[in-house]
C-alpha cells in the first residue's frame, strides 16, 4: 500500500480544519458520521504523538473539550456564538416593552433580564436569566422562536404566553394564546391557551386550568380583582415585583375584593390590602 506523501498529509490536514472550523460555527449542521470522524482524527492524534509532546496532548485535550461541548449544546444554547455576545435587555422597578425586529414584542416584568441572540432575525433565540417576561410572538413558520432557562427550553412559532424563571433550576409557563412546547428531562409537553406548569428539578408538573388573563393582568396599570384567594393574590404579587412578602399566620383561603394599582409603589397596595384583610403584610 502506497504510504501517503506529506503532500497528501497536508491536504488532510486542511480538510480537518475546515471541518473543525464548521463545527464550531454551526454545530446543528454537521452529521454525525462527520463529528465522529474528528473525534476519532483527535485520538488518533494523541495516539501519534508520543509521550514527548506533552504540550501538544494539552492542545488536543482542550481541543476534544471543545468539541464535546459544541456537539452536547443543551437544548437552547447557542455555543456558536458566546453569551457575552448576546443583547442583554433589563428592566428596573418598572416594566419594560421591547419590540423585536421580527415583530414581536417583549415585556419585562420588574428586576427581569432577558437575552437575544445577535442575528436574530435568522434565529429567534433568547435566554431568560432572571424573573418573569411575557412575550407577544410574530408568526414566522420558517424561524421558530426559542426560550432557553434552566437548561429547558420553551419553542414557539406564534402565540402569546409569560414565564417566569422560579430560581436556578425551575420555571412557571401560562399560555394565553396558541400552543407551547416546553423541553426539559422529562420529555416534550404542549400547552394550549388557558393552561399552566410549573417544573420540580427540571420536571414538567401538572398541567393547570387557569384564567388566560393570569399570564399578562400585569400588562394593566391597573386590575380589579373580584373574590380572589388571597394566596393566589400573594403569590402574583411576589413574581411580578420579584420579592418575598413578610407576615405571619394568614388564611390564604380568603376571598377579597381591592384594585391593584401598579402606579402606585407596592407598599401603598399593601396598606389597602392589610386595611381589608386585617394582617400585617409587608
Amino acid at each position: 500500500m502506497r504510504r501517503k506523501s506529506r503532500q497528501d498529509r497536508d491536504t488532510n490536514d486542511t480538510h480537518r480544519d475546515e471541518h473543525w472550523q464548521q463545527a464550531w460555527n454551526t454545530p446543528e449542521k454537521m452529521d454525525a458520521a462527520k463529528k465522529q470522524a474528528l473525534l476519532n482524527n483527535i485520538h488518533q492524534r494523541i495516539d501519534s504523538a508520543g509521550r514527548k509532546k506533552k504540550l501538544f496532548f494539552i492542545g488536543i485535550g482542550a481541543a476534544a473539550a471543545i468539541l464535546l461541548a459544541v456537539f452536547m449544546w443543551i437544548p437552547g444554547s447557542r455555543p456558536d456564538t458566546h453569551m457575552n455576545n448576546w443583547t442583554e435587555l433589563a428592566s428596573n422597578t418598572v416594566p419594560r416593552k421591547v419590540l423585536m425586529t421580527d415583530g414581536s414584542v417583549l415585556w419585562l416584568a420588574p428586576h427581569s433580564v432577558i437575552r437575544i441572540y445577535p442575528d436574530f432575525l435568522q434565529q429567534r433565540s433568547t435566554v431568560l436569566t432572571k424573573g418573569t417576561v411575557f412575550f407577544s410572538v410574530a408568526k414566522d413558520a420558517q424561524h421558530p422562536f426559542s426560550i432557553a432557562v434552566n437548561r429547558q427550553q420553551v419553542t414557539v412559532v406564534g402565540t402569546s404566553f409569560a414565564l417566569h424563571k422560579l430560581d436556578s433550576v425551575d420555571l412557571q409557563l401560562t399560555v394565553k394564546e396558541g400552543k407551547v412546547a416546553l423541553d426539559n428531562t422529562s420529555g416534550r409537553q404542549l400547552l394550549t391557551a388557558g393552561q399552566q406548569t410549573a417544573t420540580a428539578g427540571a420536571r414538567t408538573g401538572a398541567v393547570q386550568t387557569i384564567d388566560p388573563a393570569t399570564a399578562d393582568w400585569w400588562l394593566q396599570q391597573g386590575i380589579r380583582w373580584h373574590n380572589i384567594s388571597l394566596g393566589e393574590l400573594l403569590d402574583r404579587v411576589e413574581t411580578y415585583y420579584q420579592a418575598k412578602l413578610s407576615y405571619d399566620t394568614i388564611n390564604r383561603k380568603m376571598k377579597v375584593t381591592l384594585t391593584w394599582d401598579l402606579a402606585i409603589p407596592l407598599k401603598d397596595n399593601l396598606k389597602v390590602l392589610n386595611s381589608l384583610t386585617g394582617y400585617n403584610i409587608h
